[in-house]
C-alpha cells in the first residue's frame, strides 16, 4: 500500500478515525474555503505502523506521532495548533492586500 505524498499547490491533512483535532482542522479549512486533500491513515497504520511513521518522518523532517499531520505543498505545517496559527497568518496577509 502506497501512502500518498502531500498534494501539490494545496493543503493535505493526514487524518485518522476518532481524531477530534483532525475534525476541527477539516471543519476550519472548509469554513475558510481552503482547497485541501484528506488522507485517511487508518489502513496505513494498521498495515505497517513503522513504515507509516518513517514516511512521515521523511516528509516532516522529524518523527511525529500526533494527528492531524498537515502540509501545504511539501511543507510540514504541524498539527492542530500550528495549522490554526498558519492559516491565521495567511488570512491576515490576504486581508492586508
Amino acid at each position: 500500500m502506497e501512502i500518498p505524498n502531500p498534494a501539490p499547490n494545496e493543503i493535505t491533512v493526514y487524518s485518522k478515525s476518532g481524531c477530534i483535532n483532525c475534525s476541527k482542522v477539516k471543519k476550519l479549512l472548509k469554513e475558510k474555503h481552503f482547497k485541501f486533500t484528506i488522507v485517511d491513515c487508518d489502513d496505513f497504520i494498521l498495515e505497517d505502523k513503522e513504515y507509516f511513521l518513517n514516511f512521515m518522518k521523511i516528509k516532516a523532517g522529524f518523527l511525529c506521532k500526533t494527528f492531524p499531520m498537515v502540509f501545504e505543498d511539501n511543507l510540514f505545517i504541524g498539527g492542530y495548533e500550528e495549522t490554526i496559527k498558519y492559516l491565521d497568518k495567511i488570512l491576515e496577509f490576504d486581508e492586508t492586500f
